[in-house]
């Protein structure tokens, strides 16, 4: 058995019955809507999307917040206390404070117990795009992979973890101030669809938009297939904003293309769908190249 455990935290949209299966500890972020706190991963607390979504759709008041650094310290005591090292894969510290809140505690608590071990992993990712790499780290976890190694894979190859991704309506952007109302206006009159993609400093970065719904899902099915690398992984991740039809028809565009290819669909993590809205389409797969912006 390892002696340390994998720490996440929950913008990594990884599921309830995967993270239990895997022993993997996730800190939740939590998220504020019409008024409403909730974490956004809570065990054997059901999340449900449509009310979710049907919420945003409405325009109503939401916001997010980030770990804080007691929070983490509450949180990653215990590991130490009960002898165990911690490997932390975080979200992106471009799109949130969550990651340096929770490195600071675990450098505070490495004083407190200077026997122990602990590496912190800034993914410059967001939602599944960087939960595959827990997903990876777990595995080489369980083929006895030792905690060093590991940490070495993850900072080689975490900026091969490729994201891009559309939204429906460009409000959710324009009010957690990733896009001016300005444009947000203009493209929304203009039926124009971004596309984006979250960039080596882990910041979300426009790199493109589209003429209509159709063809800014053509663009992400047509964008995966040429950047995907089979030889790392032939398996894609989709996360969707209460838009299942929408990720369907991507993935069958890419399956067109290339049958070979496993694609997952996952709804999208709250926290992420706060600032991206109902409809979000998003693609996480790996390359052999860094990414491009």
């Amino acid at each position: 058995m390892s002696n340390f455990i994998i720490m996440t935290d929950s913008c990594a949209n990884i599921s309830q019955e995967r993270v239990e299966g895997l022993g993997l500890y996730v800190l939740s972020l939590s998220y504020l809507v019409d008024g409403v706190e909730k974490l956004s991963y809570a065990k054997d607390l059901p999340f449900d999307p449509a009310a979710f979504y049907g919420q945003l759709r409405k325009k109503v008041s939401a916001s997010t917040s980030q770990a804080t650094p007691a929070q983490a310290l509450d949180y990653c005591r215990p590991i130490f206390e009960g002898g165990k090292d911690i490997l932390y894969i975080g979200f992106s510290s471009g799109l949130s404070g969550t990651f340096h809140a929770i490195k600071t505690a675990i450098d505070e608590l490495l004083e407190e117990f200077p026997e122990r071990k602990a590496f912190c992993v800034d993914t410059c990712g967001a939602t599944i795009g960087f939960g595959r790499l827990v997903l990876d780290a777990a595995k080489m976890r369980d083929e006895g992979k030792a905690l060093e190694d590991i940490y070495a894979w993850l900072e080689e190859n975490k900026l091969k973890a490729l994201h891009y991704f559309t939204v429906d309506d460009l409000f959710h952007l324009q009010r957690g101030g990733r896009m001016s109302a300005v444009k947000a206006i203009m493209g929304s009159a203009l039926n124009i669809k971004p596309l984006l993609t979250v960039s080596n400093q882990g910041k979300l970065v426009p790199i493109g938009k589209a003429k209509g719904r159709k063809k800014s899902l053509e663009w992400l099915a047509d964008k995966t297939i040429d950047l995907i690398d089979v030889n790392m992984s032939n398996k894609i991740f989709m996360a969707h904003g209460d838009s299942l039809e929408d990720a369907e028809y991507t993935a069958k565009l890419i399956k067109e293309k290339n049958p070979s290819l496993e694609i997952e669909i996952m709804g999208l993590d709250p926290v992420i769908g706060v600032h991206s809205g109902p409809g979000t389409i998003s693609l996480f797969f790996m390359s052999q190249h860094a990414r491009e912006a």
